[in-house]
């Protein structure tokens, strides 16, 4: 009966009755009282009220309390749904935290949790606010989407991409980067990293490189270790490009293309300093990086291609500390020796596999000074490329600084702007948590100077005085069983020929052996478990027959660990094919493995060689031993590399015995009536005595100049590749001679200079042992006698090699050429 408040469109005023209605309807209920002036309506005791000057209903009340109950019902439920949902939610989180399941990633890491930075604390976060809650920390890739470059071309799509000038900045975030973790490397425990460090190479994801990880800007790394004074991380890599060529392969060169570019240096400055006292190590985090000319550059950033951060561990607190970064180093600048050989880009087209150079990475990441000393396993370290296009340099031009003298053609300032900031660490795809081991000196007995025995050489008898560990070390990559070049044909006899090649290497005066064993990839690959054998065979009784038993240590073992080292190895060649394939091979873990013997164990010997259990190294006329003959180049010639021209040898009939396979058409019983007999090396015989047919003379004729194996002094090769000294010291020797034909010139300038530390041996000799491709080996492995029994025998190599007896070859037939005694 009274007036109503209505809602007046102009002033947004609403009907208090709405107010009251819409409190009844979400159940929160409603009272009446008597005031002055009549009854007064309170909803949930909010100041919301109006007068009313009418008559009360008497049932107002009533149907009130029956609605009130029904939504206090529903809205009971809604609370009961909300809280089931809540407990299930929060226990399958909970389960995902601890088994690490959303997304592969672990939870801490998960963007669902990322309203939790605000808890974590100060010493669990890195300076540039990278998540370090996770524990045990795990070895990871971050990788960057492949469309996080396009920004940089024309025309992504084209063959031969076409770079904008100044180089436009990627925009990448931490959000788009894809996490792979690997936790076969992880930090749990001092003892757990004590045995990571022991090992390395078989612990990296080396296979998963190009199959799971796919990011061309990533370093593929086979093996990382503390240089041998302390002051570096050595990092050997492979070039992932190289793995597969050819035309049926181009979208493969193009987008594996920026592992190119990791061997291009680059010049970089350092910007935001003002608050960084330690601007050199970064050590809060706020310093970003610039890339410029090499005049604007900081010290250390002249040539550089990678950031390191490194970390420290506390086990028992179980948090990481961040302490720094550096700027990576290379071994020797990759671009220049590419011009000095007169190669005009770096970029290999087509089949193009004469670039060996380009095969193996090495570069070294700088440890900082406070942390060169200290617990060698409470270290980690990140590896963060800096991203730039390759430079193709018949088109770019070539980026030298001119205390290398050269061409300067490649124009930074254009190319790169002024202002081209490198987005931050976290934002960027790196290595996260790589592990950082000191390396240990090999053992070995104090070296006494070396006599020449002036009755058998007529020479004086000056010694040459022993500063390293070592005089000649044998480097080896090798395999219990592996398939030929083109997977042609299976070797099983891996465990016998090792065994003889190292006793007759340490009888000729080889100080130490490395055995790189990959027999881990070979043994995977044909599926083999629980081999055992007779005389070299291993225990399976720990529990482990699930376990491949088939490696090298059963022979390394019979050896003083100062004489031979045996590292687990078992990368696999990415590919197999022989060089004129289509698609040409490229044996990138034997590649690797010789350059981390070279780096790694390089320093502490005066003469290294590189070499396969079936090639042996045998000194002629009146030496017996390597070192007499080192001791008279020293002495006399100072000759840094020692080549020598090979050939293969040929088995000796009389040393060979029946065999039958009846898996093998051409070795079946019924085959040996009608044909010529399979034929196999007696268990009697040693290989260098079977295969002692020397059927090409000394001295070798030059066409076999290219199969030539070498003697080298790893102070003055910087990188060698199977058969060559692919960069020496000597490449580096610059004579200034004015910027006109300088390119011609050094050409003339470098060879003199290199004859002058290289000399070919053509009268020398090293003999390859491999049987004819049609005379099969089928039994598994060869039973050698023990040992012991084998002295004598190696006492008198010269009469077991009798090559002096000039065998006679007998003329081919049916199954190849064999010799007579």
């Amino acid at each position: 009966g009274g007036p109503t408040r209505t809602r007046d469109e102009g002033s947004g005023r609403t009907r208090a009755s709405d107010v009251r209605k819409l409190a009844i309807y979400w159940g929160l209920g409603s009272k009446t009282k008597t005031g002055g002036g009549g009854p007064r309506t309170t909803t949930n005791n909010r100041m919301i009220s109006r007068r009313n000057h009418g008559t009360h209903h008497p049932n107002n009340n009533a149907n009130i309390g029956t609605i009130n109950y029904s939504h206090r019902i529903k809205l009971y439920r809604w609370f009961l749904s909300i809280g089931l949902f809540i407990t299930f939610f929060t226990s399958i989180t909970l389960l995902a935290w601890h088994v690490h399941i959303i997304d592969g990633v672990p939870v801490p890491n998960h963007p669902f949790f990322s309203h939790l930075d605000s808890i974590a604390t100060s010493d669990r976060r890195l300076p540039d606010g990278t998540d370090h809650r996770e524990w045990p920390p795990v070895l990871s890739a971050y990788m960057e989407p492949p469309s996080s470059t396009d920004i940089w071309y024309d025309d992504p799509s084209s063959k031969k991409t076409k770079t904008k000038a100044p180089l436009p900045t990627r925009h990448v975030h931490r959000q788009n980067l894809t996490r792979l973790v690997f936790p076969r490397i992880n930090y749990s425990s001092i003892d757990t990293t004590s045995t990571i460090c022991n090992s390395v190479p078989s612990l990296l994801p080396i296979d998963e490189f190009g199959s799971t990880i796919r990011d061309p800007y990533l370093p593929w790394i086979h093996d990382l270790f503390a240089s041998h004074d302390g002051k570096h991380v050595n990092v050997i890599a492979q070039n992932r490009r190289r793995c597969h060529k050819g035309k049926f392969h181009n979208e493969d060169l193009k987008f594996w293309e920026g592992q190119v570019a990791l061997f291009q240096p680059v010049a970089i400055k350092r910007v935001n300093t003002a608050n960084n006292t330690d601007a050199n190590y970064n050590r809060d985090g706020s310093v970003q990086y610039r890339l410029s000319t090499h005049n604007e550059a900081d010290h250390d950033g002249i040539e550089t291609r990678f950031l390191c951060r490194f970390k420290s561990l506390d086990y028992t607190k179980q948090t990481v500390t961040y302490q720094g970064e550096t700027l990576s180093t290379y071994s020797f600048n990759y671009e220049l020796v590419n011009w000095r050989k007169q190669k005009f880009t770096m970029v290999e087209d087509g089949k193009e596999q004469s670039f060996f150079w380009l095969s193996p990475l090495m570069f070294n990441c700088p440890i900082p000074t406070h942390l060169q000393t200290g617990n060698p396993f409470n270290l980690m370290m990140d590896i963060i490329p800096i991203r730039t296009p390759t430079r193709r340099n018949d088109r770019d031009g070539f980026f030298f600084h001119k205390g290398h003298g050269g061409p300067m053609s490649f124009d930074a300032s254009k190319m790169w702007g002024r202002n081209h900031i490198l987005p931050k660490a976290v934002d960027s795809g790196r290595w996260e948590n790589l592990p950082v081991c000191g390396l240990k000196k090999p053992s070995t007995i104090a070296p006494k100077p070396q006599e020449v025995d002036v009755e058998n050489t007529g020479e004086s008898s000056n010694t040459i005085p022993n500063k390293k560990p070592h005089r000649l070390v044998a480097c080896t990559w090798t395999s219990a069983l592996h398939q030929r070049r083109g997977n042609e044909r299976r070797i099983t006899d891996g465990k016998a020929r090792l065994r003889e090649w190292i006793e007759f290497n340490l009888q000729v005066g080889f100080d130490h052996v490395y055995v790189f064993d990959n027999t881990g990839a070979n043994a995977t690959i044909f599926q083999l478990k629980n081999e055992v054998e007779a005389d070299l065979g291993n225990d399976t009784s720990r529990g482990n027959q699930d376990r491949i038993h088939d490696d090298l240590s059963s022979v390394t073992d019979l050896f003083p660990s100062s004489q031979v080292t045996r590292i687990n190895w078992p990368a696999t060649i990415c590919n197999n094919n022989r060089p004129a394939h289509n698609d040409p091979g490229e044996r990138s873990s034997q590649y690797a493995a010789e350059a981390a013997c070279r780096t790694r164990y390089g320093p502490y010997t005066d003469w290294m060689a590189s070499m396969d259990p079936d090639e042996y190294f045998v000194p002629m006329g009146n030496y017996t031993s390597w070192k007499e003959i080192l001791d008279k180049v020293d002495r006399e010639e100072g000759r840094k590399v020692l080549k020598f021209r090979s050939t293969r040898a040929r088995p000796l009939l009389s040393a060979m015995v029946p065999t039958y396979d009846e898996g093998v058409k051409e070795c079946t019983h019924e085959m040996a009536k009608e044909h010529n007999q399979c034929l196999v090396k007696s268990e009697n015989k040693t290989y260098l005595e079977t295969y002692n047919c020397e059927y090409i003379k000394s001295p070798k004729p030059e066409r076999f100049a290219r199969a030539m194996k070498q003697l080298y002094r790893p102070d003055f090769v910087l990188s060698h590749f199977v058969h060559y000294s692919t960069v020496t010291v000597s490449i580096f020797i610059y004579l200034s001679m004015g910027s006109i034909g300088i390119l011609f010139s050094l050409a003339k300038t470098y060879l003199p200079l290199a004859s002058m530390n290289v000399h070919d041996f053509t009268m020398g000799y090293r003999l390859t042992l491999q049987p004819k491709n049609n005379i099969p080996k089928v039994n598994m492995f060869d039973k050698l006698p023990p040992i012991k029994k084998r002295s004598d025998l190696w006492t008198n190599w010269r009469k077991a090699f009798s090559f002096m007896q000039k065998p006679q070859c007998q003329p081919k037939h049916s199954l190849g050429t064999k010799c007579a005694n």
